[in-house]
């Protein structure tokens, strides 16, 4: 399903490394969903049945989550003044994701941050930057204080607020489809939506399934580093600003956004990647959490290190070069082939 005529700035893909065209032992499907994000799903013994079922979930989460799509369950809560919403049981889930992120990242995980995205992105359209006294104003509506969450009830507070789960949907999704998965007994899958991925098992080429890491300078054709993903399990997310960034009079800013200043974070940061190894079910987790790091930089390493994850921040340095800032064990999950991570300039 194409969601057509929605921008958003999306995380590049988290590639896979493998290949198996062909491969009756395998289902293997590519398809774009919610805003039009890049989604495959891959899983052995192949079942037909299993990947019309996982795609039914996937393709459940643009009704609910699309605030672009004027008819979805988040736009008509947010279109909507203060008051008393009833939630479905997915945007529940979702909401209490969002403040557990929110508290362990120190509050730079924020789904009330959708005043401050249709500021900064109607600034582009004007190509001016917003004023101070604007971005002041979006800050109001923005953060923990403006509505209550009780269960399966939200009260929206403030007037104005309007909720943004794109920092937290994709990796749901695909926590989902891994589920269903798991749950058929299926021996090997990988699950990718955006620069979300979820697998288990072996590849098609029985060894552990490769993931690379793109380079911030070339995307589109090299990686920075390759992973290799425990068989028991892999949960890992990377967001970059080499996709879609807002760009305004000549100057590029990041498109991830820090609720507590109302700026876009530093575009020194080019990327950001979290990795949970030997497990799957934590890929929304860790979508949330690369924007910590993302507006963090460095600094909120520990904060990954501290859920039992591992963490890298690609940073551009004054001479031009990228310096790697990685978690304790990040480099355990690299290919052991390969050298070490390179410092390259653009």
């Amino acid at each position: 399903m194409r969601v057509a005529n929605l921008v958003l700035c999306l995380p590049f893909l988290l590639g896979a490394l493998w290949a198996a065209e062909g491969n009756p032992a395998w289902t293997q499907e590519s398809r774009e969903l919610y805003y039009g994000i890049p989604v495959q799903v891959n899983f052995s013994p192949a079942d037909p049945a299993l990947a019309a079922k996982v795609w039914t979930a996937l393709e459940a989460i643009d009704p609910v989550y699309n605030d672009f799509k004027p008819g979805s369950e988040i736009s008509r809560i947010n279109a909507g003044g203060p008051g008393t919403y009833p939630l479905s049981g997915d945007l529940a889930e979702a909401f209490a994701l969002a403040g557990k992120a929110r508290e362990l990242s120190g509050g730079t995980c924020e789904i009330t941050v959708g005043p401050l995205r249709r500021l900064w992105r109607g600034a582009e359209k004007n190509q001016k930057a917003p004023e101070p006294q604007a971005i002041a104003a979006a800050l109001k509506k923005i953060g923990p204080a403006t509505y209550r969450l009780t269960g399966n009830t939200l009260e929206k507070l403030v007037d104005g607020v309007q909720f943004d789960f794109g920092g937290v949907v994709k990796g749901m999704a695909v926590d989902r489809a891994i589920a269903i998965l798991r749950q058929a007994k299926v021996t090997s899958a990988l699950v990718q939506c955006g620069g979300e991925t979820g697998c288990f098992g072996q590849s098609p080429h029985v060894r552990p399934f490769r993931l690379g890491i793109p380079h911030p300078d070339d995307p589109d054709g090299d990686s920075w580093c390759r992973l290799a993903c425990p068989e028991s399990g892999f949960s890992g997310s990377t967001s970059g600003n080499y996709r879609q960034p807002v760009v305004i009079g000549g100057t590029t800013y990041y498109h991830i956004y820090d609720p507590r200043t109302g700026l876009p974070t530093d575009t020194h940061v080019l990327s950001a990647s979290v990795a949970f190894p030997g497990v799957t079910g934590k890929n929304g987790l860790a979508d949330a959490m690369t924007k910590c790091i993302a507006i963090r930089g460095p600094a909120g390493i520990p904060a990954i290190e501290a859920l039992g994850a591992e963490a890298l921040v690609l940073v551009r340095q004054a001479d031009g070069t990228i310096a790697a800032h990685r978690s304790a064990g990040w480099d355990r999950l690299l290919l052991p082939s390969d050298p070490p991570e390179p410092q390259r300039k653009p």
